[in-house]
């Protein structure tokens, strides 16, 4: 039952209305809200700040001078009718390289515990866009499902994962024939949904 949960997930994040698919729900999480932070944390991920002036002022801040802002905002994606409950992301050298994810809780359960459905990708770069509040946002980088395998790789250096599985659900993408997020970024992957217990 838990298997046909997740493979029915949407395959994707979607705009505000609905009306898009940006970025695919490629990971879920088994666990409390606690055993999920506590567990990220302590693998290198930081919860991001909500996007106010001060946040995107000093985000524009460390872009100009190429620094690195372990908290800087993410912009809003929406599953379940509703934007992301949590957004994290493990910082690299300047903010425009950084793993970032966005997490749900879903609407079911497994063995009682709650389950996260969640986005995680990996940005290369920053470009200016009229399709966001901010004007500019994130490039992502095309090769979708190494960021999956980098979250894993970031959980089990701390043992904070019991097991984990793999399930059908993205959807495949081609490199010949990629699919596009909501600000026009290809990307591809095997169309497998990474699914970890905490």
């Amino acid at each position: 039952q838990f298997r046909t949960a997740v493979r029915e997930l949407p395959c994707c994040t979607t705009n505000r209305d609905g009306s898009g698919q940006g970025d695919p729900l490629n990971v879920v999480l088994v666990g409390s809200g606690e055993d999920a932070i506590a567990a990220l944390a302590a693998s290198g991920w930081s919860v991001t700040e909500a996007i106010t002036a001060d946040s995107i002022r000093r985000m524009v801040g460390a872009a100009i001078a190429e620094k690195s802002l372990r908290t800087a905002p993410v912009s809003s994606l929406y599953a379940f009718g509703r934007k992301q409950d949590i957004a994290l992301q493990r910082g690299r050298s300047t903010i425009s390289q950084r793993n970032h994810m966005r997490l749900w809780l879903a609407p079911f359960r497994c063995e009682g515990k709650p389950v996260w459905a969640g986005q995680v990708s990996r940005d290369i770069g920053v470009k200016v866009t009229s399709k966001s509040p901010t004007l500019t946002t994130h490039v992502i980088d095309p090769v979708i499902d190494e960021s999956r395998e980098y979250l894993l790789h970031s959980l089990l250096h701390r043992d904070a994962v019991s097991q984990f599985a793999f399930v059908r659900g993205v959807g495949e993408a081609s490199r010949d024939q990629p699919r596009l997020n909501l600000t026009d970024d290809p990307y591809f992957t095997d169309g497998m949904r990474m699914v970890l217990w905490l």
